[in-house]
Formats: C-alpha cells, structure tokens, sequence
C-alpha cells in the first residue's frame, strides 16, 4: 500500500463512508482468512466477522491517530482469527441502525473472482488443485483421482499452494 492509498483511507474516514472503505479491503480481508484457514469453510464466516467487528469500531467512535486504516485492518483481522483459533466466539452483532447497502455482485462472485487473480500466480499443477479444492469443493481424494496424482502429492500441493498465498496475501 502507499501514502496515496493511506490519503484515501482518511477520506473515506472524514466522509463517514465506512462502507466504501470495507469494500475497498474486503478483497484483502477475505484473502488473509482464507489463507489463514487454509481455506476452511469457516473463512468467509471469519471474514465477516472482521468487517462487522471494523464496523463496530467505527459506529462506536473510535480513532486511530496517526496509524494507517490498513494496518488497523491488518491488526482486526490477526486478533479476529486468533479467537477463532483459540475458540472463542468471534460474532459481532450488528451496531443499532445499520443497513447496509445492496452490493453490485454477490460477494461470493467477488471472492471467487479475488480467489481465482490469486491463483494465477501460482505454478499449473498447484494451481489446477487449489482450484479444485477451493472454487469447486472437491475433497482431496478426489482432486487426486481426477488429476491422476498421489493423495499426498495434492496434499503438498495444497501446502505449497498455501504457503505462496499467504506470501502473496501478506506482502501484496
């Protein structure tokens, strides 16, 4: 990210428009869960609840000085996946008020379409599985069979698969 973005997160601040700016990182928030839970199903429920959790935040008055919104998001999104791992409830209920606006696309559309951008830095082969596993749910006996690879092949393909998404998603 770069000072430019930093400018737009404060007007998106200043204006009030929180929506616009979850939106702006929702592509960002649903990476980090899905390569934090290794593409669990609980991921998109996580990411949520780091977006309700940001909303919160911003509904209750709260400010964040001289510290740049995506760290502040970086930072919501570590502590919201830290409960989930540690079992505790990470729900947050809506604030008093809220209606949220319809989105464009379904935010599967989006997560999907960020899904597969991702997955198109990766080598074919761990490409070819993460799409499997992840756009169309296939187990990994499954993938295995289908693309005539070993159960414990798909399975460092997924471990390699992950690893690089969690660079990506960390640094990009």
């Amino acid at each position: 990210m770069s000072y430019e973005s930093d400018a737009e997160d404060t007007q998106f601040l200043r204006a009030g428009d929180i929506a616009g700016l979850l939106a702006k990182y929702d592509p960002v928030i649903v990476g980090r869960c899905v390569a934090g839970l290794r593409g669990s199903l609980d991921a998109e429920d996580v990411a949520q609840n780091v977006k309700l959790r940001l909303l919160n935040e911003f509904h209750r008055g709260k400010t964040y000085g001289e510290t740049p919104y995506r760290v502040v998001v970086h930072q919501v999104i570590t502590w919201t996946l830290g409960d989930h791992f540690d079992g505790r409830p990470t729900d947050v209920p809506l604030p008093e008020g809220w209606e949220p606006e319809a989105p464009e696309q379904p935010a599967a559309i989006d997560s999907r379409s960020y899904l597969m951008d991702l997955f198109a830095e990766l080598p074919e082969k761990t490409r070819r599985v993460l799409e499997l596993r992840y756009l169309l749910g296939m187990e990994h006996d499954e993938i295995a069979r289908r693309l005539e690879m070993t159960r414990n092949a798909v399975d460092q393909a997924l471990h390699r698969g992950h690893e690089k998404l969690r660079e990506s998603v960390a640094y990009g």
